[in-house]
């Protein structure tokens, strides 16, 4: 789903909500209340869908831009949350929401996997040679969707009129990746290029079809990341539609603590070898290319800065939504 889709689908809810809740004609429960309603009387109960789509940084960003440049990373959610407001102006809530990542990345990378086992080379897995590896201007799409489960203490705070206000959360979520986790290399899109060397007999090994220009495989892989804790923040304007529903506007940030790339030992080489002559690329997200980038540095005396070999997710942008108060029965200091 590109950006524009998203927009789309994002806007035609919010009209149809708006629509909705402007059919609505129960007394609005939002300050200032009546003389004979006690101060206690207040939607304790709420509802609360958004939708919030921003910058995400990605583990492209980790090494220098010659070698590896991000075209491109955003993400977006939809969320769905309960909230109890156990006073007038605080609140604390509980939902689920449903994560989606997007990123294209454009690699000019090399590096070398020592004592390389080959089947097409050698049978036996005796006979083995450094494998080099170079790609030119090769474009990789990262997807990634995600479960996220949000804990969070809300502020709301209403003008006069009760018809605008402010609106504010702080808390943590659960960052749990499934489904599609996947990278893919777009077709036609760059090189790879391969060389073999034999320390032994200082021996180059360069003639196709197993060495040279190669075929990239753009089959999708997937890749298991680990989950993460993050740290959420959200603040924005209440605008009354009914009274029932708002509309929120706003803005939203999110850190995580961990590191969701997979742990070293599921990491796999950035080429492994295939029987018909080829060679598979693996996905960033599942390979130590971070790894090897660093040893490129040491073993080359580059001073460029090292890679960070971890990825903690964070996020920056703007968020809409809809906040439903729960109906409930005024009440008069005489109790009817």
């Amino acid at each position: 789903m590109n950006r524009k889709k998203i927009i789309t689908v994002a806007v035609a809810f919010v009209s149809c909500a708006m629509a909705v809740c402007s059919q609505e004609t129960l007394h609005d429960p939002v300050e200032p209340f009546p003389p004979d309603v006690r101060a206690k009387d207040y939607p304790r109960h709420r509802i609360l869908f958004h939708y919030g789509m921003g910058y995400a940084n990605s583990m492209y960003d980790r090494t220098d831009k010659s070698f590896i440049h991000n075209d491109y990373s955003f993400s977006s959610a939809v969320e769905l949350r309960y909230a109890y407001f156990f006073a007038r102006k605080w609140g604390i809530g509980l939902g689920a929401g449903l994560s989606y990542f997007a990123a294209d990345g454009l690699l000019n990378i090399e590096g070398i996997v020592p004592q390389y086992s080959d089947p097409a080379f050698d049978p036996s897995g005796q006979h083995r040679y450094d494998l080099h590896y170079k790609t030119h201007n090769m474009v990789e799409q990262q997807r990634i969707l995600a479960l996220e489960t949000p804990l969070q203490f809300f502020f709301e705070h209403r003008n006069t009129s009760g018809k605008r206000g402010i609106f504010a959360s702080l808390g943590a979520k659960g960052y749990l990746p499934f489904i599609s986790t996947q990278s893919a290399f777009r077709q036609g899109k760059g090189t790879l290029t391969l060389t073999g060397y034999e320390p032994f007999t200082g021996t180059w090994y360069t003639d196709p079809p197993h060495f040279g220009s190669q075929e990239i495989r753009i089959a999708p892989a997937t890749t298991a990341l680990r989950y993460s804790i993050d740290a959420i923040a959200e603040f924005g304007g209440l605008f009354r539609l009914s009274g029932v529903c708002d509309l929120f506007a706003g803005v939203y940030g999110s850190y995580g603590f961990m590191d969701v790339l997979p742990v070293a030992a599921d990491k796999k080489d950035f080429i492994t070898p295939e029987p018909n002559n080829l060679f598979t690329v693996n996905p960033l997200l599942s390979s130590n290319v971070l790894g090897e980038y660093n040893r490129h540095l040491r073993d080359n005396d580059l001073t460029r800065k090292k890679a960070d070999e971890k990825w903690n997710r964070w996020q920056a942008g703007i968020k809409i939504g809809i906040h439903f108060r729960i109906r409930y029965k005024l009440k008069t200091e005489n109790g009817k």
